[in-house]
């Protein structure tokens, strides 16, 4: 009983650390100087979709709440795609978190871009913008550092380096620069915003998640009562010594 009930507070706080990332996503588009290199794809390729009779099929409409391929459709039918890859290469790196990525993320990031187009994001300075992605790249690295600590699975597109790294044994970091490097290429060809904000997510993104990490495990632990576990088994071994 204590497992389900520790497993459903992982989720919840797994949909809130996904939830908080597709936020900062959000601010990303909105200032429209450029985001993170997955972003750019996803941007791109929404771009080039809605250009498509794919903008009228039902369940775009459905999703999207009007006739238009939006970052978040773009973002679910590249997870999906991802998500069959893995399924018939190595199946056994899908966790249930996975699953709510592929059906989550896409809308979520919808609602994050409707929430902040209230705000008038668009027509303020170059600087102020500037400063909004920094601030979406630490909201990025605060979700990511909540998400990443509920260990009940990552997204598709987080799960593909690693599967690359199996086949091929070269380094991660050089798997990732190619992706990351691929979709920036990729996305800028399909129409997806590149600029100062590219370069700061880059440079900041990564800095900012190292920072969180630890924060975030402990904001995991704390709630799910993983960290009282922990100290009640430290006790013991204190007293048996």
């Amino acid at each position: 009983m204590n497992k389900a009930i520790n497993l459903i507070k992982r989720l919840i706080l797994f949909f809130v650390g996904m939830s908080i990332i597709q936020f900062g996503v959000a601010l990303f588009l909105k200032t429209n100087i450029g985001s993170d290199t997955f972003t750019v794809f996803t941007q791109g390729l929404a771009s080039t979709l809605d250009k498509t009779e794919l903008r009228n099929f039902g369940l775009v409409k459905f999703i999207a709440g009007k006739p238009e391929v939006t970052p978040g459709v773009a973002n679910m039918i590249i997870l999906v795609v991802l998500f069959t890859a893995i399924i018939c290469i190595e199946r056994k790196r899908i966790n249930i978190g996975t699953l709510i990525c592929v059906v989550g993320v896409g809308p979520i990031i919808d609602l994050g871009v409707k929430v902040v187009s209230l705000f008038p994001v668009d027509s303020y300075n170059y600087f102020v913008r500037a400063l909004l992605v920094v601030f979406g790249c630490f909201i990025i690295a605060v979700g990511f550092s909540v998400l990443s600590a509920t260990n009940v699975g990552v997204a598709p597109n987080d799960i593909v380096p690693f599967i690359i790294q199996d086949k091929t044994k070269v380094q991660y970091r050089w798997i990732r620069i190619t992706l990351d490097a691929g979709y920036l290429i990729i996305g800028f060809l399909l129409g997806g915003k590149v600029g100062v904000g590219t370069v700061i997510s880059m440079v900041a993104i990564g800095p900012f998640i190292q920072f969180c990490l630890p924060y975030g495990e402990k904001f995991v632990n704390m709630l799910t009562g993983q960290a009282k576990e922990q100290n009640e088994d430290d006790s013991e071994v204190a007293v048996q010594a």
